[in-house]
């Protein structure tokens, strides 16, 4: 990859996309750090996963389908930062890890290309590779299709599948997951897929006891990646979807994958369904005022009997081109993406009398990875950060993070750009205790090129001055999702 007839870009986002430095223990100190650890955040943690091993034997698996590597960035009392990485011990890391090759079909990605070769691979590849969060004594390490997988806190040792007492065992649970602060709960989302799309919202207590259920069925069958919630409803984007059926018969016969076996329905306008919190009340399905494919949402709240939801919504979306992909022989692309044009970050307004939404575009820029105070969830929040692209023709690969004032969303939107070859990940929110709208931005930086990857703070309020901290570490694969926890 580094030939002269490759952009430089390029190689610094294959460099990124491939690097497996395996299981990591160590510390930087205070010295070798730009700046210094802001005294704030003292004693808290950086969450973050995604897959960290994709070139497996002679084949490049779909980032989808790469093994969970989460990574914990303590940043100490002292001002150092020890940084802890360790794979998740699903069977199918452990089964690609002794045959050094792949095993298991994936989403998106074949075992072999004889087809016939594949047909016996069908056992489900949960590889936890794509959420972290913690709940109670353990990390939980979510998946799209499968139960999350608890790891120790402390060690990053794998537990094993955290079933919540057989609960969902055997059910495809959304990676999201979402935490009720207000009642200290966290919400699992279960998903059935067929002529229409059966959904279970599971309410989990501190002692990791279900306390509610939601159940609802929404017309057709639609992609589901994650949702937003507020006290009285759990909010899904329509994403309606075809089959298309000679890939799903190449598929089926081990020649395709399941993730090009299914388009976007263009025939059926944006919508949101509103599924009532408790299961009081039919499912509500509010149309937009455009196309959307929502990937991801921000935050969601009620307002004088109106319901107000920030979203990232593609007009179109291809599968399985995802972060560049090109197949198991191909580089990755950062072109790739760009061809499908940005996520547009809408608030979108669902009066409380109506089934037809408005929307108010927040930025010109292409925005995804929303967050927001961690324990906002379900009520007004100040601000909301992002990654993005300062071209604003694109948004991913992102190279830029961006704070947009939910206050006042006329007010110019903050923006960080990196240089040309390094990639920005998602930004969290670490709030000041005492004012919800202080506190800084952690992020992680790629730079393939420069064979590292920083942990970068931000004053948030002041995105634009730059990071306050840089905090140097070997180069790390492109992460997923994170989170952020508190000190204690």
């Amino acid at each position: 990859m580094n030939s002269p007839s490759v952009p430089a870009r390029t190689q610094s986002w294959n460099a990124a996309m491939a690097a497996s430095p395996g299981p990591l223990d160590l510390v930087i100190a205070p010295d070798a750090m730009e700046g210094a650890i802001p005294s704030a955040l003292h004693g808290s943690r950086v969450l973050s996963n995604g897959p960290g091993w994709t070139r497996i034997g002679d084949r490049t698996a779909h980032p989808f389908d790469g093994h969970g590597y989460v990574r914990s960035f303590s940043l100490r009392a002292d001002g150092s930062c020890h940084l802890q990485a360790e794979f998740v011990k699903t069977p199918s890391y452990i089964a690609e890890a002794d045959a050094g090759h792949l095993v298991h079909r994936g989403f998106a990605t074949n075992a072999h290309d004889a087809f016939w070769k594949n047909l016996k691979k069908n056992v489900p590849r949960n590889v936890a590779n794509t959420t972290i969060l913690r709940w109670g004594d353990r990390l939980l390490a979510g998946w799209e299709a499968g139960a999350p997988y608890a790891l120790d806190p402390e060690t990053l040792a794998t537990r094993g599948e955290e079933l919540f007492g057989g609960a969902i065992d055997g059910l495809a649970t959304l990676a999201h997951m979402r935490k009720d602060h207000a009642q200290g709960r966290l919400v699992l989302c279960n998903i059935k897929a067929g002529r229409n799309t059966d959904f279970t919202f599971r309410e989990v207590d501190s002692s990791n006891a279900i306390v509610a259920t939601t159940e609802a069925t929404v017309e057709g069958m639609v992609f589901t990646h994650d949702y937003a919630m507020t006290s009285s409803y759990f909010i899904l984007g329509g994403n309606p979807l075809r089959l298309k059926p000679a890939a799903l018969a190449m598929s089926l016969m081990g020649a395709g994958t399941l993730l090009t076996a299914v388009s976007p329905d263009k025939r059926r306008p944006g919508r949101l369904h509103l599924i009532p919190r408790g299961g009081d009340g039919p499912v509500r399905t509010v149309t937009l005022p455009g196309p959307a494919f929502v990937v991801h949402f921000g935050n969601a709240f009620e307002r004088d009997g109106d319901l107000i939801v920030d979203a990232c919504a593609f007009e179109d979306f291809t599968f399985g081109e995802e972060f560049g992909y090109g197949g198991t022989d191909a580089p990755f692309d950062p072109a790739r993406p760009e061809a499908r044009g940005p996520q547009k970050l809408y608030r979108i307004t669902v009066p409380g009398d109506s089934d037809v939404a408005t929307w108010e575009l927040l930025t010109p820029h292409g925005v995804d990875f929303p967050r927001f105070h961690p324990e906002h969830e379900g009520v007004p929040t100040p601000w909301l950060f992002g990654a993005t692209r300062k071209d604003t023709r694109y948004s991913d690969p992102f190279d830029s993070i961006i704070g947009v004032d939910l206050r006042d969303t006329s007010a110019p939107n903050q923006l960080w750009t990196a240089p040309d070859t390094v990639f920005v990940g998602e930004p969290l929110f670490a709030p000041d205790p005492e004012d919800p709208a202080e506190g800084h931005i952690l992020a992680l930086l790629s730079d393939g090129l420069g064979d590292r990857t920083t942990l970068a703070i931000f004053d948030a309020a002041n995105l634009a001055a730059g990071p306050l901290t840089r905090i140097p570490f070997p180069l790390l694969p492109i992460a997923f999702h994170g989170d952020w926890l508190r000190k204690g």
